[in-house]
């Protein structure tokens, strides 16, 4: 699932028409109920995750720090400093679905915990 080469813009976009519907959103599923989906999410440095859809609300927290770039399903591109015990809440069912990637840019291990509530 995580990637270490680094893909043109065509080879983004590609990547991105072929993982619409994907919805694995980390690297190992640690927990699924009928309520929430708990996933484990880590990267090496240059390491990414491919393109994947979120669809339910979700929050993360950063179990390291960190440095990543995240592709957006527009094509536009947003840089992240994460701090170990980060979390961040986001609404999805009110903005719609996300599509996006996730590459670690810094020089140490990214480590996320991802909880999907469904």
């Amino acid at each position: 699932m995580s990637r270490t080469d680094t893909l043109s813009p065509e080879q983004l976009r590609e990547e991105r028409e072929e993982n619409t519907q994907n919805q694995a959103v980390g690297d190992t599923l640690l927990f699924e109920n009928d309520k929430v989906k708990v996933w484990h999410i880590s990267l090496q440095p240059g390491e990414r995750i491919h393109y994947h859809r979120h669809n339910y609300d979700y929050f993360w927290t950063v179990l390291q720090d960190g440095q990543g770039v995240s592709n957006q399903e527009d094509g536009s591109q947003v840089s992240f400093t994460f701090k170990k015990g980060q979390t961040s809440f986001q609404n999805i069912i009110e903005q719609g679905s996300s599509i996006h990637d996730l590459k670690n840019t810094g020089t140490g291990i990214l480590e996320f915990i991802t909880t999907e509530l469904k």
